[in-house]
């Protein structure tokens, strides 16, 4: 047996619940993670991941918890699309999952199949069958009527006035927000006109028939892809009940890998086949599509605000925050203009 360290005793511990037993481990921090530390452990039985959650007292979702009750249930909903879970330590804040050795994919990598992927993954997650998806918590930010959608995207522009203007990056965050409130604004006057042709109840929440069990931050941002081509999808501590539309919304908006607008169709209309009315949920899906385009321009903008960058600099303590602001900014940027090409077109 090797010397235990202190961080060493409570992962050998896990093992041990796992009813693994290991002589000895080696410990390397993986790169990449953007809110939790991800370790790689190598063990005489092969290896294994480690993940150390964040925790603020401002931020009150449970992600271990969250995470772990998701995964558990993917296992007996999918076929090896999702680590396996082994156990946890609620104390410790960690958890031990499969280790995936896999590529990570860019966005020249996605066509027909990985889209056809990543449908199948969330159809199957929603299979009508499938009782003990009825135990999982609701997705971070989970929404259920249009109001709480445009309520859940004011909070986030409304949180950015946080940004205290230090650096040059600071003050042109600052401006980037007048800018998508500006937007923003025209936005939601357009989408109450066009419930309101439709006679959508803006305020009429989303029956349980047509919610869907969310992978949350839904993307292929959090894919591997594996030698034979087929992808496994990881980190879902925002996962749980939420609308289809979130889903949605999130997918196409996501930053870090873009998934072209030519998709969006047909994957509305795929992943809206196991719920009953697909075409209303198809309808909210589109009307929201702008809404969640600002959403993630707040979401790159995140790293301005203290606590979110609080927990980047956990999940890399070699983080270089002067060069993170600036691809955030940009990112946040390319994504405005994107969404006032189509707004205004």
């Amino acid at each position: 047996m090797m010397e235990a360290t202190d961080f060493d005793l409570p992962i050998l511990k896990l093992f041990e619940q796992a009813r693994l037993p290991v002589e000895s481990i080696d410990i390397q921090l993986c790169s990449g993670g953007g809110n939790n530390r991800t370790y790689k452990i190598k063990t005489q039985q092969g290896f294994f991941a480690l993940k150390k959650y964040f925790t603020q007292p401002a931020d009150r979702r449970n992600r271990l918890a969250a995470e772990f009750a998701f995964l558990t249930y993917a296992q007996s909903a999918t076929v090896q699309q999702t680590p396996i879970p082994y156990c946890y330590d609620e104390e410790e804040g960690l958890a031990l999952y499969e280790f995936i050795e896999g590529k990570p994919l860019r966005a020249v990598d996605i066509h027909d199949g990985e889209i056809g992927q990543a449908i199948a993954f969330f159809t199957a997650l929603n299979q009508p069958l499938n009782t003990s998806k009825e135990l999982l918590p609701m997705a971070s930010e989970a929404c259920f009527s249009l109001q709480a959608h445009l309520d859940l995207i004011e909070a986030r522009i409304n949180g950015l006035q946080q940004i205290v203007p230090v650096s040059s990056e600071d003050k042109e965050a600052m401006l980037l927000v007048r800018k998508l409130k500006t937007v923003w604004l025209d936005l939601v006057t357009d989408i109450q006109k066009s419930a309101t042709a439709s006679r959508l109840d803006f305020n009429l929440p989303l029956k349980q028939s047509l919610r869907c069990i969310s992978p949350s931050d839904f993307g292929f941002h959090n894919a591997l892809k594996m030698a034979d081509c087929s992808l496994r999808f990881l980190d879902f501590e925002y996962a749980g009940w939420d609308d289809p539309a979130k889903m949605v919304g999130d997918f196409f908006a996501q930053l870090a890998v873009p998934v072209s607008e030519h998709y969006f169709d047909h994957f509305v209309e795929q992943v809206m086949q196991p719920f009953e009315y697909p075409e209303f949920l198809i309808q909210r899906a589109s009307l929201l599509r702008g809404a969640y385009q600002v959403k993630w321009c707040c979401i790159a903008l995140n790293v301005f605000i203290p606590m979110h960058m609080a927990r980047r600099r956990f999940a890399n303590p070699y983080l270089n925050e002067i060069e993170m602001k600036q691809n955030q900014l940009l990112k946040a940027e390319k994504l405005l203009k994107n969404l006032e090409l189509y707004h205004y077109a």
